[in-house]
């Protein structure tokens, strides 16, 4: 009994020393887009001498017509601050030179991006890990994306200039 007793103590310990809890703070939404920039800020007060300032990239898709029975959550990119402006530029400054040109693609920091020219519109695309899901911006969207983000670290005096 002493050991049952001492195991669900310690497991209970061991829970919520290496647990952390986090709170998803907007950086970017735009209306009528279902992707998002978003802070990961720690609400725990004894980790945050340890903060960690990560960043995602993520949003909805849906399987069939139903938000309410075919979304699902994807992650277009997932890092820290240097890392996340490292993404945002460098997806701005690929927008900047291959805008104008249809389906150019590479890959910039692991992720896989690509131009589209559809309808008169030219779209910058952002692929998931597996490929299959992106989210789309124009060139001028990406450029508040990433303004968006240094005005939010400035803000809230996290460091994103540096690796």
């Amino acid at each position: 009994m002493k050991r049952l007793i001492l195991s669900v103590l310690f497991v209970c310990f061991c829970s919520s020393l290496f647990s952390q809890v986090y709170k998803l703070e907007t950086v970017f939404s735009e209306r009528g887009q279902t992707t998002f920039l978003s802070y990961w800020k720690q609400l725990d007060k004894e980790s945050l001498k340890e903060r960690k300032d990560t960043f995602s990239l993520w949003g909805y898709q849906l399987y069939h017509d139903s938000w309410a029975s075919g979304a699902y959550e994807v992650e277009y990119f997932k890092g820290s601050a240097a890392a996340m402006y490292q993404l945002l530029r460098e997806i701005d400054a690929f927008s900047e030179k291959y805008g104008n040109e249809d389906k150019v693609l590479t890959r910039i920091e692991g992720v896989q991006v690509k131009t589209l020219r559809q309808m008169g519109f030219r779209y910058t695309l952002v692929f998931d890990r597996e490929n299959k899901v992106v989210c789309k911006f124009t060139q001028k969207q990406w450029k508040n994306i990433l303004t968006d983000f240094e005005t939010f670290c400035k803000t809230n005096g996290i460091s994103y200039n540096s690796f």
